[in-house]
Parts: C-alpha cells; structure tokens; sequence
C-alpha cells in the first residue's frame, strides 16, 4: 500500500510550475492541517509501504503544524519496518526545527527542490533561496535524515555546460546518493508559458536539449548514480520507492487539496483549493470532486508512458494482460529497435541509452 499527501502552499509561486500550490495564506494553514488530518482518519490503516509528504512545500508549515500532522498520521495509520517516508522541502523553509518534527513524525527521505547552484538562475526560476541557503539545506538533512535526494533544473536559456556540471557537483560535494534532473518544460497556465507566448521566453534548440539531457546523464552515472528512470538517477537500492510504485501502475491512496489516489481503476482528485478543501472536509469528511472509472484504453496507455520511463523497461506481459494486441505493437517495436531506439527482447521493452531524450515521441508511437 502507499499513500501521497499534499501541502498545497508556498511562500511564493514559481512561474514554471503547474502543481497544484497557492503563495501565501499562513492563516489557513492550522485549519488545513486539521482538514488533512481529519481526511487520513477516512484512509486504510495500512500497512504502508510508502508514505510521500509533497506539496507545494510542506516544511513551510511550522515545526508544530508538522507535529499536530504527523502526529494525527501516526494516530491512525501504520506502515511497514522498512517503509519509506519521504518529504519535499525547500531550501528557503528547511531548518533544524521543522526538520526534527519531521524526524519525529517517521520521516527517513528528505527530497530537496535546489534546482540550480547559481543565483542568477535561481532568480530566473522565480526561487525564494540563494545557492548558499540550499547548501546549508543539504548539510542539514543529511545531519537529519538517512537518505537526502536533490532535484535540479537544466534547459534554462543561456545554460551552460560548465554550470551544469558545477550543479551536478553537488552531488558528489554532499556523497547524495539520488538525483533528479528535470528539463525545464513550458506548461500551460504557467507564467513561464504565458511569456513564451509573448516572445519573452523561448526553448533552447532541440540539438541543444538532446546534447544537455546526455551530458548530464553521463555525469551522474560517472558519479555512480545510475539512471532507473528518465530524470531520476540512484545509487543501487537508493531509488525512490513510492515514485517507482506509480511508474510501476501500482494502486496509491491520497489525502490532500489537488490530491489524487487510484485504487482499483477508479481515479479521485479531491478539492483543488485549500479553503474549498477545508470546507468540504468540515462539512463531509470528505472532498473528492471527481471520480472516474478509467478505461481499458486510457490503462493502456499509462502503462505504455510509465513502464517506458523506466530503465528496467518495460515487461510485455503487463500490456498484454490489459488486452494489448502484439500484433499490433511488436511490428512497431521491432522498427524502432532496428533504429537502435529501443532494446526488445522476448519480455521486456527498454529505450537505449540514446533514445532518452525522445521518450515521449517513442511512447506516444506505440500506444495504442
């Protein structure tokens, strides 16, 4: 079993970011704690083997509200001996006293947004830290916590290689033993994507992207962070448990504002904005606002985009047993692999160490 739950506040809004976070509101947060709290009492007692805290940033909550959330948690759940707790923070709300709640709480992963080691790109990003603060963020959880990881941002305009590589650095710098390495997307609603339409944004060239996204691969793994999905590298038995369970189409519950769980085919999302949430589950106990069934079609082409992520690859026994046709996909496969795209072989399909940067192009070709 694993269970997602959503933070939805920041101290300020990211212009490239689509997830579901709101700047501001610290008055809100207490009753929201409560909401979230009395949401997870509706939730399975478990065991879990997973639990991820995500948001938004869920240590900007006092080291209190984390106590009151975490506590309320360990009042109704349990989870497996070797269960894996992670929580997002923020370098600009990580200190000793939010991260000892989190100790507290059950926490053993902490998962950092550092995004860049420059100044000039965090300011560009729409970030509220400077790359000290996120080295002293890093120092601090790894005093903290078993297992840190460190997620970064390449592709920004005017990125270069010698900044790469000194951002890739800090893996080594801090012995962090999981990365994650996103290229910077455009998404719509975003402020970032609203520039992009005006003009005042553009992409980077494709060749570029192509040679950024396999240069850093190769550094990381030099680094002995070996890459088990498209933007995530680990050291052997450091990868992301609860991430892998949603790569792997596994079931998840959730708890949360935005917060999505899918659970023997039927997908919910609860209440998108905190105050709408904290009324609905006030009122309720419950503010789910859509549930749908999905179908064998829209199954199958999750499987296709999430088992494709993965190193490993993806077995073909799972496509077959959602009602995939192999006569359908095997010609297309086998095309690609002839191109040197993919690796085929009787059970499993897995992109070749050049085909990453084209993984949704790929994907997109062989669903159904």
């Amino acid at each position: 079993m694993h269970l997602y739950l959503h933070v939805p506040y920041c101290i300020a809004k990211c212009p490239y970011c689509d997830f579901n976070s709101i700047a501001g509101r610290d008055d809100e947060h207490a009753a929201y704690v409560e909401a979230l709290v009395r949401e997870i009492r509706t939730l399975p007692r478990g065991p879990y083997a997973t639990v991820f805290l995500g948001g938004g940033t869920p240590t900007l909550l006092t080291a209190a509200l984390l106590d009151r959330l975490l506590g309320g948690l360990q009042d109704h759940i349990t989870w497996t001996p070797d269960a894996e707790f992670t929580c997002e923070a923020n370098p600009g709300s990580a200190d000793a006293e939010r991260f000892a709640a989190l100790v507290r709480g059950g926490v053993n992963r902490i998962s950092l947004g550092v995004q860049s080691t420059h100044d000039h790109h965090l300011r560009t990003l729409g970030r509220v830290h400077s790359a000290s603060e996120a080295e002293r963020a890093i120092a601090l959880a790894r005093a903290s916590v078993p297992r840190v990881s460190a997620d970064l941002i390449i592709g920004l305009e005017g990125q270069t290689d010698a900044e790469v590589d000194a951002d890739l650095a800090l893996y080594d710098r801090h012995d962090l033993e999981h990365a994650s390495v996103y290229h910077l997307t455009y998404e719509p609603g975003t402020e970032f994507h609203a520039k992009r339409g005006r003009g005042e944004m553009r992409d980077i060239a494709p060749e570029r992207s192509r040679t950024i996204l396999l240069h850093q691969a190769e550094r990381l793994q030099a680094r002995g962070l070996r890459r088990y999905e498209t933007s995530n590298f680990a050291r052997p038995g450091q990868e992301s448990r609860h991430n892998l369970a949603y790569w792997h189409g596994r079931d998840y519950y959730a708890a949360g504002a935005g917060a999505v769980s899918t659970v023997a085919g039927v997908r919910s999302t609860r209440e998108k904005h905190p105050a709408q949430y904290i009324k609905a589950i006030t009122a309720s106990g419950d503010a789910t606002w859509r549930r749908e069934l999905l179908t064998p079609t829209e199954l199958l082409a999750e499987a296709w985009m999430l088992g494709l992520r993965l190193a490993e690859g993806l077995p073909l026994s799972r496509v077959d047993a959602l009602g995939d046709d192999s006569a359908r996909y095997r010609p297309r496969l086998q095309a690609l692999a002839d191109e040197g795209l993919l690796e085929l072989d009787p059970t499993h399909v897995r992109l070749s160490a050049s085909a990453w940067p084209l993984l949704d192009e790929i994907a997109v070709y062989v669903m159904p």
